[in-house]
């Protein structure tokens, strides 16, 4: 999550000036600020061509709950022993560049251990299976809101896949989140939450078909990490 208001405040600019950068309306940057959502690889990259990478990364907000502790910025330190009383942190990878979204789209990337994670975070007692996490986006999964994060468990075995459950599937040409079901011997249907439609009564987000061959990894979705809005507070959600 970005807190763009408070990047915006310390450079002394407009959201007006903000959107004028974007190339969007004032009121996506209004909206960005009330909900502190991640903003775009381009919107980054725009942020820190103009105000540079030192004060840009300042605003990611470091989140830290006695369940959930997401480090910014930081390389994995060495987690400290104490006493038999002190129980060490479980940390996984957390990869902020990796997103998954309801539809289909281009970001491919391994988090299989081949690509260094953005940061370690401490997956807490909520999630003491999660073997990664990765940043969601869009409205096809209602139950998950766009820019949250989901706590993942890897499907070591996909013949062991529970039909009707969500899981996020990394195939060669995208990743994407969805409630899988049985397609038969060559593939695997993959259906949205929002069942919303057209004025004509189709599904805007159609279920889509893919090919069991072109499926790189599947990641059980163990539920996600939220804000409702600005500066509030933390949100549990458990599938």
């Amino acid at each position: 999550m970005y807190n763009l208001k408070g990047l915006r405040k310390e450079v002394n600019k407009t959201q007006s000036e903000i959107a004028v950068l974007f190339g969007c309306k004032q009121n996506n940057i209004s909206m960005q600020e009330k909900s502190d959502r991640d903003l775009t690889t381009e919107q980054m990259d725009v942020l820190r061509k103009n105000f540079g990478e030192e004060i840009v990364n300042k605003y990611y907000y470091k989140i830290s709950t006695s369940n959930v502790e997401t480090i910014n910025n930081e390389r994995e330190s060495t987690l400290k022993s104490s006493s038999d009383s002190f129980r060490e942190k479980k940390r996984i990878p957390f990869y902020d560049d990796v997103a998954s979204i309801g539809g289909v789209n281009t970001m491919v990337a391994d988090n299989s251990g081949h690509i260094a994670p953005s940061e370690l975070i401490d997956a807490g007692d909520w999630f003491p299976e999660a073997t990664a996490a990765i940043r969601h986006y869009g409205d096809s999964m209602i139950e998950y809101p766009s820019g949250s994060i989901l706590a993942l468990k890897r499907v070591e075995d996909n013949r062991l896949i529970i039909w009707g459950r969500n899981y996020s599937i990394e195939t060669t040409e995208f990743r994407i989140t969805k409630r899988l079901q049985d397609g038969g011997e060559d593939y695997i249907l993959a259906y949205s939450s929002n069942e919303s439609t057209y004025s004509d009564g189709r599904l805007i987000h159609s279920p889509i078909r893919i090919p069991k061959e072109t499926i790189r990894h599947i990641d059980l979705v163990l539920g996600c990490v939220t804000k409702e809005y600005s500066n509030g507070p933390i949100k549990i959600i458990k599938q």
